[in-house]
């Protein structure tokens, strides 16, 4: 036995220092950026090409991507909040593809400074941004055109070119609009006295009382 060790042990290698590290394993498709989604996250999948399927290892602290041949394209580590894109700069695609101009043709009926600011957001951003100007496109069906483009002139002008920033400002905007609930009013020129009423229910009170007395009189 011991002389088989000896044979074998030029062979061997030393056992890992750290423990096996578990991982929960599935598939995605690659979106129109460039990326695939994690848990509410964003990472890129390039080189894998847009609308293709990968396959993706989650780890306590990291996300792993494979080509679907098990080639490691990208290993990232993990986001620390839904919604964040965890990218190097250089793998945003700025190119525009037929889903960047589907968008930006429906922000251009809200107006102009709509559409300005969408532009600037895909120049800084990228594909990238595509859920941004799809939400800047979606104001449409909750306000008013023209509040949303005196909002983006406004942040046109202070440099505040995000989603966010632009549906608070509208929010703020709306409630400022918003005429204060009116309260229980007891008198007004539009309602009667008391006394009128009291009148007409004592009037109707009478007659129900001299119908419903001839009910009973046999003729």
């Amino acid at each position: 036995m011991m002389e088989m060790f000896l044979e074998e042990k030029p062979h061997l290698k030393p056992l890992p220092v750290d423990a096996f590290r578990l991982f929960t394993q599935g598939f995605r498709t690659v979106d129109d950026a460039g990326l695939v989604q994690v848990d509410g996250a964003y990472y890129s999948a390039l080189p894998a090409n847009p609308h293709s399927r990968v396959m993706v290892r989650v780890f306590d602290a990291d996300i792993e991507v494979f080509s679907l041949m098990g080639a490691l394209l990208r290993r990232h580590g993990k986001a620390a909040r839904k919604g964040a894109f965890v990218m190097a700069h250089g793998d945003r695609l700025f190119n525009p593809s037929r889903e960047t101009t589907r968008i930006l043709n429906k922000i251009d009926e809200i107006g102009p400074e709509t559409a300005t600011l969408a532009q600037a957001i895909f120049v800084r951003d990228g594909r990238a941004s595509h859920r941004t100007i799809y939400g800047l496109s979606n104001l449409a069906r909750t306000y008013a055109c023209a509040d949303i483009e005196a909002v983006c002139k406004e942040a046109l002008a202070d440099g505040t070119a995000s989603y966010s920033a632009i549906r608070q400002a509208l929010e703020r905007r709306a409630a400022r609009a918003s005429p204060e609930p009116m309260g229980l009013r007891q008198s007004g020129p539009q309602i009667r006295p008391l006394s009128d009423y009291q009148a007409f229910w004592d009037t109707h009170t009478l007659n129900k009382d001299e119908d419903t007395s001839n009910d009973h009189v046999i003729h």
